[in-house]
């Protein structure tokens, strides 16, 4: 089966360039698409909210790892970053106590979404920029 085009497809681009993080933010590329399915599919409003507190409890083991690495590389946007993923936390938080609140399907579906968006973004931006400091710092290229 094909990809739809409300999949996001990994990619080198994607890469920060160390494995492990690599690894976890695959993971949730295939959760964003597992979330953006349910959406599309009009699944329930619990699958859909299981499939939020499933990234939601993912990216803070994620925040946590990322930050201990982000620590050991004497990267120098560090504090930022943290304080990037304590706000991103907050928004989440927020979003999914939107989402609980109403039963009007439009409604949770655009709050799944935001949900998705909100991590896809800290991914594209934040992320990039430790990837593009570790790459300086071993003398490789920016693709």
């Amino acid at each position: 089966m094909g990809k739809s085009e409300w999949e996001i497809a990994w990619s080198d681009y994607l890469s920060v360039g160390v494995p492990e993080m690599d690894e976890e933010h695959r993971q949730f590329i295939a959760r964003v698409n597992d979330l953006n399915k349910a959406i599309i599919e009009s699944e329930s409003k619990s699958t859909v909210e299981r499939l939020m507190d499933l990234m939601l409890m993912e990216a803070a083991h994620h925040f946590s790892h990322e930050q201990e690495l982000l620590a050991r590389w004497k990267y120098p946007e560090t504090a930022a970053h943290i304080a990037k993923h304590a706000d991103l936390t907050a928004q989440f938080e927020r979003v999914m106590k939107e989402f609980a609140q109403t039963d009007i399907n439009f409604v949770w579906a655009l709050k799944g979404l935001q949900f998705k968006q909100l991590l896809v973004e800290h991914l594209l931006k934040e992320d990039m920029k430790y990837r593009d400091f570790l790459r300086a710092q071993t003398g490789q290229s920016s693709k």
